[in-house]
């Protein structure tokens, strides 16, 4: 009996083993797809190039050679913005930041007038900044300490400075830094402020500095650093002593700052 069990176990076992079918080992999981590369930055566009008008005659590579003037190179067509920081002194007397903001009106409507599009406008008197650099308003044979840094592209910013600029006589002061596009102040009683006129129309003489322009009888620098003003505009024209530009200042404005869209 043990034989035959031992037998007939065997025959099960072949039997099983025939009609069995071969197991597939498990499988895994495909890999969940690699995630799509992020895109590229998108670079900035380039300012559009502009091209010398008609009649001109290397007007906008001078203007930048008139103490590194940053303007000249930034112009794309868009009108600069001009901002007063609001920390004038008492000295200023009531109403000096408007009567400033007015005379940019003024000059900024007097250059669309002629030239039949605008190249500045008016932003307003605006708080200081945060953040600004110790020393910032102090008056440095070099302009204001920093000014690359806090100044933004397309705008012109006037300041007060704490104290007399170094080497200037008299007791009210302003000038230009036109590589940082910085008209600063010292404001204050004395000699300057007694001529209210040419104090208060300063502002407008500055900024032809920060476009590239230098004193009609300027002949320290070379021919190609910088555009002559008219007389009247650095000195203040007879009678009020306001300096205003003339037709001919403003018309060499067309070379420096080209119109974009209808060059002339």
């Amino acid at each position: 009996m043990s034989i035959l069990r031992v037998a007939l176990a065997l025959l099960l076992l072949a039997a099983g083993c025939t009609d069995s079918q071969p197991v597939a080992p498990p499988t895994r999981p495909a890999p969940p797809p690699a995630p799509a590369p992020a895109p590229a930055p998108t670079p900035e566009p380039e300012p559009p190039t502009i091209s010398e008008p008609p009649g001109c005659d290397g007007e906008r590579q001078r203007a930048q050679g008139y103490l590194d003037a940053i303007l000249p190179g930034e112009w794309d067509g868009t009108p600069f913005r001009f901002y007063l920081f609001d920390d004038f002194p008492e000295a200023a007397g009531d109403g000096y930041l408007e009567g400033q903001l007015e005379e940019v009106r003024h000059l900024a409507d007097s250059i669309t007038a002629q030239l039949g599009y605008p190249i500045i406008e008016v932003g307003g008197a605006i708080p200081v900044r945060e953040n600004m650099p110790e020393g910032w308003n102090a008056p440095t044979l070099f302009g204001p300490k920093g000014c690359e840094q806090w100044r933004e592209r397309g705008e012109i910013l006037g300041i007060n400075h704490t104290a007399t600029p170094p080497n200037h006589a008299g007791g009210g002061a302003s000038y230009a830094t036109p590589r940082c596009a910085v008209f600063s102040y010292f404001l204050t009683d004395g000699p300057a402020m007694d001529f209210p006129t040419y104090a208060r129309t300063a502002v407008v003489h500055e900024v032809f500095h920060l476009f590239g322009f230098k004193h009609s009888d300027d002949q320290a620098r070379k021919e190609s650093q910088g555009i002559f003003m008219s007389e009247q505009l650095t000195r203040g024209r007879d009678g009020d002593r306001a300096q205003y530009p003339t037709s001919d200042d403003i018309d060499a404005l067309r070379c420096v700052f080209p119109d974009p869209d209808h060059p002339r």
